[in-house]
């Protein structure tokens, strides 16, 4: 190297060095920053929303499978205030065949009539009693009924449970479950 670009060159390191060590120092704050950020969210947990339907479908499944007996295909209240939620619909379509019951007479014996046809497997028309929120919207109290459609348990009804479901650092949990009316 020439001796005339030796002092150009620490010139270039005395100025240049240090804005060097600065943007080094700033971008490792910056990323620890983030990490600091991403281990607090997992810390944390998954937050829960009030608007979620999770609460719905944990206490659908809940009821469902405590069921006596246990029934193996589902029906929900058409277009009313007791049909089944989104959320526990699947629930129940994940659990077996399902079927829509109309308040109309004649469409109720026709779904008893392929209920039938297909096998004398026990049925259950789950009634949707809704919902109440509490601390904040990390509990959910949800309410279902039920009763059977068809075969030797038809006219059988499986009573009312309130399900008391909460969030905590892991998400939504179903806390606690009680029969009304003593039953």
């Amino acid at each position: 190297m020439p001796r005339a670009s030796r002092p150009v060159l620490a010139t270039l390191l005395t100025v240049a060095g240090p804005s060097l060590l600065l943007l080094a120092a700033c971008g490792d704050g910056a990323t620890a920053d983030r990490a600091k950020a991403a281990a607090s969210t997992v810390a944390a947990g998954p937050a829960c929303v009030s608007t979620d339907t999770t609460p719905v479908a944990l206490a659908v499944l809940d009821f469902i499978t405590k069921a006596e007996p246990l029934p193996k295909r589902f029906l929900t209240a058409a277009g009313t205030d007791s049909a089944v939620p989104a959320d526990g619909f699947k629930v129940l379509q994940d659990k077996g065949p399902t079927y829509f019951y109309s308040s109309d007479t004649v469409a109720q014996r026709k779904i008893r009539e392929k209920l039938e046809e297909v096998g004398p497997y026990p049925s259950m028309l789950v009634v949707f009693r809704g919902t109440t929120n509490a601390d904040n919207g990390n509990t959910v109290t949800v309410r279902l009924g039920g009763h059977y459609v068809g075969g030797d348990d038809h006219g059988n009804v499986s009573p009312t449970r309130s399900f008391d479901v909460r969030c905590d650092t892991t998400g939504w949990k179903v806390a606690a479950s009680t029969t009304e009316g003593g039953v």
